[in-house]
Formats: C-alpha cells, sequence, structure tokens
C-alpha cells in the first residue's frame, strides 16, 4: 500500500517534485492531490502525469480554498509542503505543517520560514506525535547538509559553520568581482537572467542566508536561536571600489553567514582568501563545517533550483524507507 501524497505549492519546485511522483520516481509514494495558491485538486486513485501537463486548475473537480481539509480528514499521509517562504510569519505553510504534524502524517518541506521561525516547536510536536519533520531542501540546494549531520557525523561534533549560503547575492558580488560591474548593474543582470527576484529584498539584505543558517545552526549544531539573534548586514552598500580594492590585494567580497563557535550568528559581507575553499563564484554555495575530530569539511554545491528537488526527493525516499522498516506500509 502506498503513502498518499499532498504536493503543497505549485511552482517551480512543486511542478517538477508532483511530476517525478507521478511518474513513480519513488515507489511506495502516490501522489493523491497537488495545490496551488487557488485551490487544489484531489484523486484519491492517484494523480497521473498527463493530468499535471497542464493548468491543473481547469481539471476537473478543481477546489478553490485552502486543501488544509485534506490534512484535517487524513486523506494523505505525506505533505510535501513546497509554497513560498514568506517572513515574518511563516505562513501558511507553518499552519499547514502544524497540522500535518498533530494529526501524524509526515512532513517534507524546502519552506524556509517556518523550519527556521518555528524549529524547536515544530520538532517537539513531530516527536510527540511520531511523524516525520525532514527538510533537506531548505539549506544548500542539493548539497546534503543536514543529512550529512544526521547520518555520516554523528560520530563528531560540529564546532562552527562557515558559508556562502544564498546564490543571488554570490552571483552578483561575483560579477562586480571578475567584470568591475557596480551593485546595481549586478543586480539588474541577475534579475533580466532570472536570478534575482523582481523584489529581491530577502536575498541582497542578508535574509534568506539568516534563515538558513537559523536552520543549520539549531539542527546541525543543536542551538536554539531565532532570527532575532542573528547580527544580519546585506550587500546592498557594497561598493565597485571595495570590490577592486579586494581583488588587487587577493581576496574577495561575500556574503558570509557563520556560527562561531560560542553560538553568535552573522550574516555580513566579509573579505574571503581566493584560496579559501568557500570561495565560489557564480551561483554557486559552499559550506564549512569545523569538526572537533574530522577537521575542516567543506562542500560546495548550487545551492537553488533543479538539485533542490534532489533533496526533496530524497527526503521522500526517508519517509517511504523509515515507514516501510516501521509499519510494512500505510494509507491507501
Amino acid at each position: 500500500m502506498s503513502l498518499r501524497a499532498l504536493v503543497n505549492g505549485y511552482g517551480f519546485l512543486g511542478r517538477r517534485v508532483a511530476r517525478a511522483l507521478a511518474s513513480g520516481k519513488v515507489p511506495g509514494v502516490k501522489l493523491v492531490a497537488v495545490a496551488r495558491s487557488t485551490g487544489y485538486i484531489h484523486r484519491p486513485g492517484g494523480l497521473t502525469l498527463e493530468e499535471l501537463e497542464g493548468d491543473i486548475a481547469s481539471l476537473e473537480g478543481f477546489v478553490e480554498g485552502s486543501p488544509i481539509s485534506l490534512l484535517e480528514d487524513g486523506k494523505v499521509d505525506l505533505l510535501i509542503e513546497l509554497t513560498p517562504t514568506n517572513l515574518p510569519t511563516g505562513e501558511p505553510a507553518l499552519t499547514h505543517i502544524k497540522t500535518a504534524l498533530s494529526r501524524g502524517i509526515d512532513v517534507v518541506t524546502a519552506n524556509k520560514a517556518p523550519i527556521a521561525l518555528a524549529y524547536r516547536e515544530l520538532t517537539e510536536l513531530s516527536r510527540s506525535t511520531g511523524a516525520l519533520l525532514l527538510f533537506e531542501g531548505t539549506v544548500g540546494g542539493g548539497i546534503p547538509l543536514v543529512s550529512l549531520r544526521r547520518f555520516c557525523l554523528r560520530g563528531d561534533e560540529v564546532l562552527s559553520i562557515r558559508g556562502i549560503l544564498n546564490g543571488t547575492t554570490n552571483y552578483i558580488l561575483s560579477r562586480m568581482h571578475f567584470e568591475g560591474l557596480t551593485f546595481e548593474l549586478a543586480l539588474r543582470e541577475a534579475q533580466n537572467l532570472g536570478i534575482a527576484e523582481r523584489d529581491p529584498t530577502l536575498d541582497i539584505e542578508g535574509y534568506d542566508t539568516a534563515l538558513k543558517l537559523l536552520i543549520l545552526a539549531n539542527s546541525v549544531m543543536g542551538l536554539n536561536r531565532r532570527l532575532e539573534d542573528v547580527r544580519i548586514t546585506g550587500i546592498s552598500r557594497v561598493t565597485a571600489d571595495a570590490v577592486s580594492l579586494a581583488k588587487e590585494a587577493g581576496l574577495a567580497v561575500k556574503l558570509i553567514g557563520s556560527v562561531s563557535p560560542d553560538g553568535h550568528l552573522t550574516v555580513a559581507p566579509r573579505l574571503v582568501k581566493l584560496n579559501d575553499p568557500i570561495c565560489v563564484h557564480g551561483t554557486l554555495n559552499a559550506v564549512t563545517f569545523r569538526l572537533r575530530t574530522a577537521g575542516d569539511l567543506t562542500l560546495i554545491g548550487e545551492g537553488a533550483g533543479e538539485p533542490t528537488v534532489t533533496s526533496i526527493l530524497n527526503d521522500v525516499w526517508e519517509v517511504v524507507t523509515v515507514r516501510g522498516r516501521l509499519t510494512g506500509a500505510r494509507g491507501t
């Protein structure tokens, strides 16, 4: 018997995840519902790949409104929450996740805000009901940062974290470094290429990096920090002259998120040596974990877009594996 999945959020990630599940990429999961901002479609027997080719709002049985009733009525076993990040509330994703966990429904999400803003509350709720809460896709795109700690570094202690966690700002600073562009020109180019949002505030003012840093601090280092604990400075005041002077000195300006050994969280433009492992360019992300025994471990990869689908599907695979091992099967 298959786990009945709801993909909530039908943007770039949601479409790709839904199609992957409908095509049977993860055995043991049946895609029974997909929701977008205006409503949802529910097929108890499972949605087909052909149905997902067009606009789901045009499908017979499309219901206007929130899909939360599917969670409240026990019509799904797995919520894949992919609605857009919303500060400062984390809604509506936070309510969706709470509703699912409180009813013992497993959750996989790539939505940063609920995990960053309510990590302790959500993990305690998950433990109390036995529902899984997995969120690899919230940080680092396809880089397995959270699961690496959970599965591969349990025998060591993470002392500090330092890295580039936002591809948009890294692209802007890279263009300023290599081409001598002003911040304004580099931002405009990033927007024209679809790398930066029309309203890039979350990225360029450091909030996206801060949310990701919070998630790593709390889940990887076991801290209990909140957004107000992060000292945040964005890149909007970085000048072409400052970048040029850094380049002449063999350095690059990068937006760095860091968790110090004493638990202080900061996001700010920093000077980074060009031979530092985290000094990557373009839209790449790079994160260094300093471990008590193993020393420095640096991971590099694309921090957003298509690679994030890999992280989401890996989390879905983990749900299937755990549920198969514990109960054999669940759902209809």
